[in-house]
Formats: C-alpha cells, sequence, structure tokens
C-alpha cells in the first residue's frame, strides 16, 4: 500500500515521516501529502510524545549544524555547554508546534504500554523507542504505521508503508 491510497484510516506517523516533510529528500512529497491528509481528517494520524522528542532534538541539531557548521559531536556538546543558546534557534520551536496543533494530531498515552514495550522489545529486536511506536499501535488498534524504518518489518502484527 502506498501513503497516495491512504483513506479512512488511523496511523501512527514515526519521527523520520515528519523530519522528510520538513525538509528535502526524495521522500518529501509523499510525507508532506500524509500530514495533508491528516489535516484534511482524511487519515486520523496519531503520534506519541517520544516522536514529539525525537522530532525536536533533530531538528534542533540540523538547526545547530547548518548555522554553526558543526559536526553531530561538536553541536551536541555546544548545546551542552551553552544550554541558553538553545532558544536562539527558533525552528525547532516553530514546526513542532506546527506539528501538534496544525495537523489535528492525536498524541497518545504511553504511560500504560510500558510492560508491552519491554516485551516487544525483546521479542522482535527493536530499541525501546520503536517497541514503544509498536506498541502504540497495536494498543491503541491503529490501522497502519508510516515509517521509513525496516527494524518494523521484524513485527509481524503491524501494516507498515515506507514513504
Amino acid at each position: 500500500m502506498k501513503i497516495s491510497s491512504l483513506q479512512d484510516c488511523s496511523v501512527f506517523i514515526d519521527t523520520n515521516i515528519l523530519i522528510y516533510a520538513f525538509t528535502s529528500t526524495r521522500f518529501t512529497p509523499a510525507c508532506e501529502e500524509l500530514l495533508e491528509k491528516v489535516r484534511n481528517g482524511v487519515v486520523k494520524g496519531h503520534i506519541n510524545s517520544t516522536v514529539i522528542d525525537e522530532f525536536f532534538h533533530k531538528v534542533l541539531l540540523m538547526q545547530v549544524y547548518t548555522e554553526k557548521g558543526m559536526q553531530p559531536k561538536e553541536a551536541i556538546a555546544f548545546l551542552k555547554q551553552n544550554p541558553e543558546r538553545i532558544a536562539d534557534f527558533s525552528l525547532p520551536f516553530d514546526v513542532t508546534r506546527e506539528v501538534l496543533h496544525d495537523y489535528g494530531m492525536n498524541v497518545l498515552d504511553t504511560a500504560p504500554l510500558m510492560d508491552d514495550t519491554l516485551g516487544l522489545s525483546r521479542k522482535y529486536g527493536l530499541l525501546f523507542s520503536d517497541a514503544l511506536h509498536a506498541a502504540s499501535c497495536m494498543h491503541y488498534t491503529l490501522d497502519h504505521l508510516i515509517t521509513n524504518d525496516r527494524d518494523f518489518s521484524r513485527v509481524d502484527c503491524l501494516s507498515v508503508i515506507a514513504p
């Protein structure tokens, strides 16, 4: 299945999809289309706080790389040594706020999912955050997980769609 054929369904949107939608890659058009479908109510979009955390963090680092010409380790060290400078980088605040407020996404509560997350991590060899995304999909009976992460293909009970 392709993003272009999605309608009247519920989807969990992984961090990489948001990154693609707000950058310029070969996946950007499909990811922008997905977010428009969510905005227009054609598809019910869901994320969790881990997606928001990862998205904000990655966008912040991308802006630091671009504006300061730093390598990833340098950018992280710069932010750790100068936490007051985080507010100088407006892009992560702006785009995270846009994701939270302009698309009508549902932010799922993951508090009740910790035991399931640990079990999925062990069973499928997933990192904790990926197992949490899978547990979110299963617990909330979402139709599809939209991601470009091939690790989810190991979870046989998920319908995974790549851009």
